[in-house]
């Protein structure tokens, strides 16, 4: 008689080595997680996600995902994220029609992130090569996209439509946030909100190309609000282009924080960019933020230099409180900006630089 000996080390192996099966669709919430683990291919169509549950979505190397039909998550006063996406060199698509819905009516009460709490939407981790195209967000509650340690990623097409919390109490619905992620294209893409179109608080290597933002606080950068010093808030060679701004409260807003240590922003630039109707500033730039406001007392802790704004043109709203540019630099805090074609109408104040860049009178 003969008998056959598998090793456990062999079992692990043969294991190892299973193919992942081709494509799986899944239509409920329960066989998300078998499908991501064993599937190259996933369909995900019409599901509810439970409340108080993450839509956790921890690709495959190489993987593919489709969104079809509508995704919907159930209420909860919770954190989230109601949407996580991890894994290296991956594919996330919307399919035609298809929406992901965060139901933020239901949270909404006018004070954002100071009144109840309300889950951020959708948070992305990927690496390698990955790509998120076509995606369509519906009624962040809060927060809509957070990337968040991320690298070599790139978003094309997406939609952001917040702009149902116009007159329901949206607030605090920032497009997308970036923090902690390198080499980032965010490209040929529509935000509707009322916040930041798209807020960048640390990294490196950053493309923003052909987006549209309606409603929210412009094209940001918020730097220093960590409480660590030096690479935590460092933000290096990013560029915006051929872009346009309506109906916001700021076209570009830079802006660093006092009470976090130290840090840099450095080679950015703005460029191509139409405004119309912004309320409030049309290029903002504050070093004096301390607690999440202004407190007209800039400092030099987090030095900008190297500024590029070129082609920069449009036009204010005209309301009371409208300046095209307004600049407030510590006293060691700003350096080698240049300006050219910055030109925007129908102010109602005149602009106020303590700081003047090459190029430009202010």
């Amino acid at each position: 008689m003969f008998k056959l000996f598998i090793s456990t080390a062999a079992l692990i192996w043969v294991a190892l080595a299973s193919p992942l099966k081709e494509t799986c669709t899944v239509t409920t919430y329960d066989g998300v997680s078998d499908a991501v683990s064993s599937c190259s291919s996933i369909v995900i169509r019409g599901i509810t996600v439970p409340a108080n549950k993450t839509l956790t979505l921890n690709l495959t190397t190489g993987a593919t995902l489709t969104f079809e039909g509508t995704i919907t998550f159930t209420h909860s006063n919770w954190k989230g994220p109601l949407v996580l996406v991890s894994g290296s060199n991956v594919t996330v698509t919307g399919a035609s029609g298809s929406v992901l819905d965060g139901l933020g009516a239901q949270y909404w009460d006018g004070l954002g992130d100071n009144g109840v709490t309300k889950p951020k939407f959708f948070r992305i981790r990927t690496t390698g090569g990955s790509l998120f195209e076509n995606i369509n967000l519906l009624n962040c509650p809060v927060q809509c996209v957070s990337i968040n340690r991320a690298n070599n990623t790139v978003l094309n097409k997406w939609t952001i439509d917040v702009s149902a919390g116009d007159s329901a109490g949206g607030k605090n619905t920032d497009g997308f946030d970036v923090s902690s992620s390198s080499n980032i294209i965010v490209q040929n893409t529509e935000v509707k909100n009322q916040d930041d179109c798209v807020a960048l608080n640390q990294g490196s290597n950053m493309l923003f190309k052909n987006l549209t933002c309606s409603g929210g606080h412009g094209l940001s950068l918020s730097v220093g609000q960590s409480s660590s010093n030096g690479s935590a808030n460092t933000l290096t060679n990013v560029t915006f282009t051929d872009s346009i701004v309506l109906n916001s409260r700021n076209g570009i807003h830079v802006k660093t924080h006092t009470d976090a240590g130290t840090g840099s922003i450095d080679l950015i630039t703005y460029k191509n960019i139409q405004l119309s109707g912004i309320t409030h500033y049309a290029v903002n730039v504050q070093q004096d933020y301390k607690n999440g406001k202004s407190t007209k007392t800039p400092t030099s802790n987090i030095p900008i230099t190297n500024l590029l704004l070129q082609n920069i043109t449009g036009s204010m709203s005209g309301g009371s409180n409208s300046m095209p540019v307004y600049i407030l630099c510590g006293s060691e805090g700003c350096s080698n900006w240049a300006w050219s074609t910055v030109s925007i109408s129908n102010g109602t104040k005149s602009n106020s630089c303590n700081f003047t860049p090459s190029g430009f009178s202010c």
